[in-house]
């Protein structure tokens, strides 16, 4: 998107301005011209993308694309200047004397290049003025324009309402909520049905207004196709002429005679003033439809709702006659439906296997018994539109007029992506580039980056706002933190069905996310034509190209021996081959050809060395490798001034990584993941004052005199996530330690991973007392959640824990007590508590030391959730009072265990209990037991 380069570029030159001033002798100004210029471009892109329409798109268009790619040239020219400028800062006195001539050319040609950009801007704002006034009168090409959306929609609604398939069971629900319960809810109601575009709303709805327990149900029916081009007086016309006499007297019906007098009243005033209702005022129109649905219990269908605002202003032309009057709307925006009505929206899924073959063979064979030896084949064309309705039928309409045989469906099975998108006023045009369309400037890049990633590849949504981040996708936050707002854009793109949720997370949230092949396929198209990406696989390495972002699907060893392509404008690099091996050869082809690289993620898991010169991708932003074997990282790093995430492979190991104590020099990083606790080396009092402000999140690092030292200076003051290792060998005052974790008043979720000896036999070897640990933590006022890995025998002491605790996980606990149990039962604002054992340590458990849970009246009075599992737990007794609220129980590999408590099966709350691997007596017990409530009851 132009907006976003030209956004971003703005703040380099802001960046530059503010840090560099020193350096840019002779050309600040030129810079500050520049940016001015570029303020006001940015500001007329805003401007355009909020959806200003004139009769000359394509000149506009042209426009954009023009602005896009001279303000790309301005982005590598800035950007080489920045990248030398870091390098001739990094020279000591002598050096920068000796490459000041050169430091003076570079000025010079920085100089020349601006003013060139600067020409080319004007020449391309010339051009519009001049050819948009020559094209200004041609409003025949409007009206081609508008009649050519408006046979779109007629299209994509004959497709989306040709074939009826399926949709048994959702026409169920739907139905059951539009009829049931009148009596006791007779006020007027609104029913939604969501999903992406071609999922079959539309169809679905259709067969829910035609079917006979609807027609029976409802006095009057009526249905306006709505759209995104619809305005409220189009919306109460087309009502209007949906409720005039002729349809009147097919569509309504009187259940009593007096309804029946009072409505052929008002349909008679409607057939005396039909012709005249063009003329009418909004308020008019909507008074006429009022009167139209007075006194009957009707059923409105609103197909395609796109905004907010078209309900807002024809909703009170809706009479509530408390006679269970109902209106079903269809929309792609959860947001929408959210805001008509109360009830939770009717989310339409994509079709299974079997319908989507039954769709496609109603729609090629016509009724026909098909061959055969087409079944398998024809199964697998399907297969490939993943069960979208619209892709389904597009694919069995070029297949219904050809020849049905094996030749030639094989040729279309090569070539089903190609074929999915070769009618663009069928599939592109009308579903997928619609919603596209529709997307907010600030979505459309967010969107788009979506298909950087692999086909089917399920996205780690944390990794994915952070990405959205660095490439500088989010903008305008003002005070907010950056990542809440790429959450935002997130749940905006979900809540219109262009992302799937994936994965969910224990507090609710999305954890992973994907795209669809159709809609990945989008992304792809548009990509390269406002040239946001470039995929690369084998079959295209040859193909020339010159990216801002290259996503490699292939080997890299394979794409690095094959690619004679340039690199030198690569902002990002992705590579996606998890078995990737990152050599000394690879890292000198990356460090010589990806200078200006802002984004370099690798699933490079088996790299085992960074190189010395890491500090030359002076722009990088954020840096992923997935590796488990990575031991050191080059002092290089603090060079990095522009990185915000580091992720260096999951914490799987204890084994450390070694850190320059420098790195507290870099001021914008937010997140630090590594796949071992970070062991900070050199002298920290060098980094006296330095501040890490931005950084939010530590996976992983070793409490030590070095940590300890730059948590009481205050080097992490914004901190929110740490998980901090404790050395089983480690002589330091522990709990002093500890007790330094008040400095960090952001600190929202902490992890303490004690290493262990003489396992399995486990132990701590730390100069403390499990007591003075817990009493360390107990001043932790903002903590929320706390997870303590090898707990042993820590819970039997009588503990004192941080008092506003929502979510607890104590892991390999060896024994527990009562103490221990009444101290976390005493946790007022506890929501989740997790305990477990190790599965290893259960035969090693003698027989004396099995214990009991006894939990105390009125204890964990917020708990939702309670999961505990390979605990040697003998019995558990619930007090009176106890764990009143909870929702959801999960026990997994307790073997000693054979009954639940009677009294959890008299909470009210009780909605799930989960048992895995149940003793043989649970199973039994279980087997037996009659749950009531609607709880639900699953043993596994």
């Amino acid at each position: 998107m132009a907006d976003s380069v030209v956004a971003f570029l703005l703040e380099h030159l802001s960046q530059l301005l503010q840090h560099e001033a020193n350096l840019l002798c002779g050309v600040q100004d030129r810079i500050i011209s520049l940016r001015n210029e570029l303020e006001i471009i940015n500001a007329y892109l805003k401007t355009s993308s909020r959806g200003n329409r004139n009769n000359n798109k394509e000149i506009e268009q042209k426009v954009l694309s023009q602005i896009r790619d001279v303000a790309h040239v301005a982005e590598d020219v800035i950007d080489t200047f920045i990248a030398n400028i870091a390098m001739y800062k990094k020279r000591n006195m002598l050096g920068r004397m000796l490459h000041s001539v050169d430091h003076a050319k570079l000025l010079h040609d920085v100089a020349e290049k601006i003013d060139k950009i600067k020409t080319t801007l004007n020449e391309i704002h010339e051009n519009r003025i001049k050819y948009y006034q020559e094209s200004s009168d041609q409003s025949s090409s409007a009206r081609e324009e508008e009649e050519r959306i408006q046979s779109l929609h007629r299209l994509r609604r004959n497709v989306e309402e040709e074939n009826v398939v399926g949709f048994v069971h959702e026409s169920e629900v739907v139905i059951n909520r539009l009829i049931v319960d009148d009596s006791s809810s007779p006020r007027l109601k609104v029913v939604s049905i969501i999903g992406m575009g071609g999922l079959g709303k539309t169809t679905l709805a259709r067969k829910i207004y035609n079917s006979e327990e609807v027609k029976n149900h409802f006095d009057c029916r009526a249905w306006v196709y709505v759209s995104n081009e619809c305005r409220s007086r189009e919306l109460l016309l087309g009502l209007l002429q949906n409720l005039m006499p002729n349809h009147i007297n097919n569509d309504c019906r009187s259940s009593s005679s007096n309804i029946k007098k009072k409505g052929k009243k008002k349909h008679k005033e409607g057939v005396n003033n039909s012709q005249d209702i063009s003329s009418l005022s909004n308020d008019e129109l909507k008074k006429k439809v009022w009167e139209c649905f007075k006194w009957k219990k009707y059923l409105l269908v609103l197909d395609d709702l796109w905004k907010i605002q078209d309900w807002d202003e024809v909703k009170d032309a809706f009479p509530d006659g408390n006679r269970g009057s109902r209106i079903l709307i269809t929309s792609r925006l959860k947001e929408v439906a959210s805001h008509t009505g109360r009830d939770p929206p009717y989310c339409l899924q994509f079709l299974t296997e079997e319908h989507s073959w039954e769709l496609f063979s109603k729609k090629v064979f016509r009724g026909e018994k098909y061959p055969c030896d087409l079944e398998s084949l024809g199964k697998q064309i399907v297969k490939s539109c993943g069960g979208l309705p619209l892709s389904i039928l597009v694919l069995a309409g070029l297949l219904a007029n050809k020849e049905k045989s094996h030749r030639e469906w094989s040729k279309l099975l090569g070539h089903v992506n190609w074929y999915l998108t070769r009618d663009e006023t069928q599939v592109k045009d009308i579903v997928l580039k619609l919603s596209f369309n529709d997307l907010p400037s600030r979505l459309k890049p967010c969107f788009l980056y979506l298909g950087i990633f692999p086909e089917d590849y399920e996205i780690c949504v944390r990794q994915l706002l952070q990405l959205w981040v660095a490439e500088g996708f989010i903008q305008e936050t003002g005070n907010r933190d950056p990542n809440d707002v790429a959450e935002d854009y997130l749940y905006e793109l979900i809540d219109r069905s262009l992302i799937q949720v994936a994965q969910v997370k224990d507090s609710g949230g999305v954890k992973t996310c994907r795209i669809h092949d159709l809609l990945r396929d989008l992304c792809i198209l548009e990509s390269k034509e406002d040239k946001i990406f470039q995929i690369c696989t084998d079959s295209n390495i040859l193909i020339p190209t010159k990216p801002r972002r290259l996503s490699v699907h292939s080997t890299m060893s394979h794409y690095v021996s094959s690619s004679t392509n340039d690199h030198s404008c690569v902002r990002s690099l992705f590579c996606s081959d998890p078995n990737c091996f990152v050599y000394s050869d690879e890292w000198k082809w990356l460090t010589k050809g990806f200078k200006l690289v802002r984004v370099l993620d690798l699933d490079g898991k088996y790299c085992f060395k960074i190189p010395s010169n890491l500090g030359n991708f002076v722009h990088l932003r954020y840096l992923r490798i997935d590796s488990h074997y990575i031991r050191s990282v080059p002092d290089s790093i603090c060079s990095l001034q522009n990185l915000q995430t580091l992720y260096l492979g999951p914490s799987i190991r204890v084994t450390t990584i070694s850190f320059p104590c420098g790195i507290t020099k870099l001021k914008h990083i937010r997140h630090l993941y590594t796949c071992g606790p970070i062991k900070l080396r050199g002298d920290c009092s060098e980094s006296n004052g330095d501040a890490m402000w931005n950084l939010q999140t530590i996976s992983s690092i070793v409490l030590d005199k070095r940590t300890t030292y730059l948590i009481e200076k205050g080097s992490f003051p914004k901190l929110r996530k740490l998980c901090l290792q404790i050395s089983s060998n480690f002589k330091g005052d522990v709990p002093k330690m500890l007790i330094s974790l008040q400095h960090l008043r952001h600190l929202n979720k902490l992890e303490i991973y004690f290493q262990v000896k003489d396992w399995p036999h486990s132990r701590w070897e730390i100069n403390c007392k499990a007591e003075e640990v817990l009493q360390s933590l107990k001043h932790l006022r903002h903590l929320s959640i706390l997870k303590i890995r090898n707990a042993l025998d820590l819970f039997t002491c009588v503990a004192m824990f941080p008092p506003n605790i929502t979510k607890l996980t104590l892991s390999c606990i060896s024994c527990l007590n009562d103490d221990g149990i009444n101290a976390i039962g005493n946790l007022t604002k506890l929501q989740i508590l997790i305990l477990t054992g190790d599965n290893w340590f259960l035969d090693f458990w003698p027989s004396d030391s099995l214990f009991d849970i006894n939990c105390i009246e009125d204890g964990f009075p917020q708990l939702k959730e309670f999961q505990m599992g390979n605990l040697p737990v003998r019995n558990w007794k619930l007090a009176n009072g106890s764990m009143s609220r909870l929702q959801i129980l999960v026990i997994h590999h307790c073997d000693k265990f054979d009954s639940l408590p009677s009294e959890l099966w008299s909470l009210t709350t009780l909605r799930k209990v989960c048992v895995r691997k149940p003793s043989d007596a649970m199973a039994a017990m279980l087997q037996n037991l009659e749950v009531k409530n609607g709880c639900e009851l699953i043993v596994e």
